[in-house]
């Protein structure tokens, strides 16, 4: 028997809970709480990863817009179960109807969620029993709380090879609710997705709509901020087996590149056929051999500084002299894009993350011709330029930081955005109103303001010889 028990034990791991106070609960009463879930073989974990989630409510409390809020988001980032505990104090009686009303706006409340099961539960020193809805079990016992917990189901480790036999898929829409407050979730941006066993990088690629928590109403939406719920399509590479109903292999995280806590949660809705029917197609004729008759190797020289900083200055110098030594160049401008390929993009967080996305396909495009790419952006998230850098293989990818003080970049003002932004005629500009994230280690650093653009300029093409992207006479 007691081997059976271990097994048991390895096969199935405990419940985990989170807890979110929606009523300003005093300490005490929050520690009763914790004892009750710990005491049903169940752990504490963030509120939104966990199986189960209790919210800390009373009856005078109520059902709030930030309670409902929360169970929304615990929805959409695939919590199974929901609890409603409503704690009463010395000062606060557990009044039947008020009950009766709460239950009732909770039942109500579960009929727009689907979730496993759902429970109100009145948690006192005097009362011991669990109203349930949605398919939840009655309880009349002691420890209501944890006794109600134990009935849970206690789900099973999931691994890749428990995944749906389906064909894999790089594409699948999806709910997803923005869960930090420090960045919003924006379309374009690489992050890292963990969906049962598995992490790999995936795209936002579009979000649909979001949608109210009150009404459900579909809004528009380009990006999702923290407690806020999307419709999404999202993108993986390489492609991944989905099975939205077995094991929780629906359920999946987003974490940024540098982030201690996920940026979103959310659940598969299905897969989409494009990502399933679209496949690389083997050329004859590929990068080796276009670089070789080109007698160098490609990569990209990646301009990001500040307006003014005198980024296409010098890449505009860089390409000259390679020209004039018979290199193969291409120099992609951050003003020339948005004259056609960016045209319909303004200067949002959105639009920006969007605008480096698409310059990243099209310079490695150049890159897999053969050619030395130069790209001027002002680029400025680290997360957009660390994307570009993971579509090129190992060292096709040279970082610049083109840099001078604020004031003297002001004073330049070339085409007097500066001027227009302090005047109140152009927000979102960086540097002013918007943030600019230097990079941490670039390739080459180059202070405009204490030398020549030639001399620069000279520095980038001795930097790609010593790189053996050119030959070193050039």
């Amino acid at each position: 028997m007691h081997s059976d028990r271990s097994a048991l034990t390895i096969e199935r791991r405990s419940l985990a809970v989170g807890v979110l106070d929606a009523a300003n609960v005093d300490g005490e009463a929050t520690l009763r709480l914790t004892i009750q879930i710990e005491s049903a073989g169940a752990h504490l974990v963030a509120p939104f990863a966990s199986d189960a989630l209790i919210i800390v409510t009373t009856t005078r409390v109520g059902l709030t817009a930030e309670v409902r809020k929360i169970a929304m988001l615990a929805h959409a980032a695939g919590v199974s179960h929901l609890v409603l505990a409503v704690l009463r104090s010395s000062s606060d009686d557990l009044q039947p109807n008020a009950f009766d009303t709460l239950t009732r706006g909770f039942d109500t409340m579960m009929r727009r969620l689907n979730f496993v099961s759902a429970a109100i539960i009145p948690i006192d020193n005097a009362s011991d029993k669990a109203a349930a809805v949605s398919g939840a079990h009655i309880l009349r016992r002691d420890q209501a709380l944890a006794n109600y917990l134990v009935t849970l189901p206690r789900p099973s480790p999931l691994h890749t090879s428990q995944l749906d036999p389906s064909p894999p898929s790089e594409h699948f829409a999806a709910h997803v609710a923005c869960l930090t407050s420090r960045e919003e979730l924006l379309p374009g941006r690489e992050y890292r997705l963990r969906i049962g066993s598995l992490e790999q990088p995936a795209t936002i690629t579009a979000i649909k709509h979001r949608l109210d928590t009150e009404t459900l109403q579909r809004l528009p939406a380009r990006t999702l901020s923290h407690g806020e719920i999307g419709v999404c399509t999202v993108a993986t590479h390489p492609a991944i087996r989905l099975a939205p109903d077995s094991l929780g292999a629906a359920r999946f995280e987003i974490w940024g590149e540098q982030t201690d806590e996920p940026v979103a949660a959310g659940t598969v809705d299905f897969a989409l056929r494009r990502g399933q029917n679209v496949h690389w197609q083997e050329l004859s004729v590929a990068k080796p051999l276009r670089s070789s008759m080109k007698a160098q190797r490609p990569c990209i020289v990646w301009f990001t500084g500040i307006s003014g900083a005198g980024k296409s200055t010098i890449a505009n110098l860089v390409e000259s002299a390679l020209a004039a030594n018979g290199r193969h160049t291409y120099l992609l401008d951050g003003d020339n894009v948005r004259h056609g390929l960016n045209k319909d993009l303004g200067f949002t967080a959105a639009d920006r993350v969007e605008n480096i996305r698409r310059v990243g396909e099209v310079a490695r495009l150049f890159v897999d011709a053969g050619l030395i790419v130069l790209c001027s952006f002002i680029s400025p998230f680290r997360a957009e330029r660390a994307a570009v850098r993971g579509l090129l293989d190992d060292g096709e990818f040279i970082e610049i930081h083109v840099t001078a003080p604020l004031a003297v970049c002001e004073q330049r003002d070339p085409k007097g955005l500066y001027a227009k932004c302090r005047a109140g005629k152009l927000p979102n500009f960086t540097g002013i109103d918007s943030p600019y994230e230097a990079p941490e280690n670039p390739d080459l650093i180059l202070e405009t303001a204490t030398a020549p653009a030639d001399e620069l300029a000279q520095k980038v093409i001795s930097l790609l010889a010593a790189r053996g992207m050119i030959a070193a006479r050039d």
